[in-house]
């Protein structure tokens, strides 16, 4: 179990870490009749992505069972709800709860509760970082953001039109990730046309195409749009992918979701950051087991995301493939035979092992050379 888990958090290129508090002499703490119960609270189970990684949380718990059981909730992006459900927990005494912030200021307080009533609380995508005694498990948004807008601020043309779309305010990850993009391209590019700069109260393909349906209206031709969530650009391109005044135009976003990659593979979608939810998944769980465990006390757990574009894209397909979210023959009618090359996460896992063996093999040497000298 553990090993897998390693090859999962090792599939990483955008600027993360895994650092996780340890404190000295804290005893593994013995068994709970009846196993520990833990709570994982989603923010929208109807997002896509968010789904995804409750999936990942179910299906990756089951090697946790002769420790824990899970069960998982669904706020409904709704903060409130969200909250409710987090003192439900609490007096349902659950051993552990992971929360998922629909507006990390909303379930803060709450959450600190939590940890005034001795449970073990886990914030996750997006962290909520100023937890006393809290533990979060997350990857790094503004590094998200900073790799789309980079990639925009090369290729969109001199005094090209942009559009940019945001959503969910009060999350930390949105949030994170349009600073991003003001610091790399907003404020670099001064010579583009942005036309609008607009904040969607959710995440949803609906919201995007109505906004890019007036955008479109009112200023024509947009040669860039760069959004901070997949759903913002799957409607933005969906509003205007049959007018041909469109094509061409790059689209840029953060979650990587299989439809997006599909499009990246069709050439009409430009890149995606990958959140890597089974990443995400084997973090929380490992550290729910470590603190009920008495491991750790706190975690920080930091996880790398994945860039896809259409160097890569293949690999996408095939991981989305392997996961059972894109068929063989769906694949198929985009252009990408499966099987014909590995998974990313799997050319992750490989690189990360290959840096093992070769720290170890230095290290025998550096032992051996050592012993001769003496």
């Amino acid at each position: 179990m553990k090993k897998r888990i390693a090859k999962v958090l090792c599939a990483a290129v955008l600027g993360g870490s895994l650092a996780v508090t340890a404190f000295p002499g804290v005893a593994m703490a013995a068994e709970k009749e009846g196993g520990f119960k833990v709570a994982y609270i989603t923010r929208n189970q109807s997002d896509p992505f968010a789904a995804e990684l409750v999936n990942q949380f179910t299906s990756q718990a089951e090697e946790y069972a002769d420790t824990f059981t899970l069960d998982t909730f669904d706020s409904q992006a709704d903060s409130e709800k969200e909250n409710s459900i987090i003192e439900d927990c609490i007096t349902k005494k659950y051993d552990c709860i992971i929360v998922q912030p629909n507006d990390g200021n909303l379930q803060q307080p709450y959450c600190q509760k939590v940890l005034d009533a001795g449970i073990f609380c886990i914030t996750t995508n997006a962290a909520i970082r100023e937890l006393e005694g809290g533990s979060w498990v997350d990857g790094d948004p503004y590094a998200q953001g900073e790799a789309i807008a980079k990639l925009a601020a090369e290729a969109v043309p001199e005094g090209g039109t942009v559009g940019i779309l945001n959503c969910m305010p009060g999350n930390f990850h949105t949030t994170s990730r349009y600073n991003a993009i003001k610091d790399e391209f907003i404020d670099k590019r001064d010579d583009v046309k942005i036309i609008g700069d607009y904040m969607e109260e959710e995440a949803t393909e609906a919201a995007a195409m109505a906004t890019m349906e007036d955008w479109a209206t009112s200023y024509g031709r947009i040669d860039c749009m760069l959004t901070t969530a997949d759903l913002l650009g799957n409607g933005a391109y969906e509003a205007v992918k049959d007018d041909d005044t469109y094509d061409g135009m790059l689209v840029y976003s953060v979650d990587c979701l299989a439809k997006t990659v599909l499009e990246i593979k069709d050439g009409v979608y430009t890149a995606a950051v990958y959140q890597n939810p089974p990443a995400l998944a084997a973090a929380n769980l490992k550290a729910a087991y470590d603190l009920l465990t008495g491991a750790e006390t706190v975690v920080n757990t930091s996880v790398d995301s994945l860039l896809c574009t259409s160097d890569n894209v293949d690999q996408f397909i095939q991981m989305y493939i392997d996961q059972g979210q894109i068929t063989e023959d769906e694949a198929k009618s985009h252009g990408y035979e499966a099987g014909s090359t590995t998974s990313i996460l799997d050319e992750q896992s490989d690189d990360s092992e290959s840096e093992e063996t070769t720290e170890e093999a230095t290290d025998d040497s550096t032992e051996e050379a050592e012993k001769e000298a003496e």
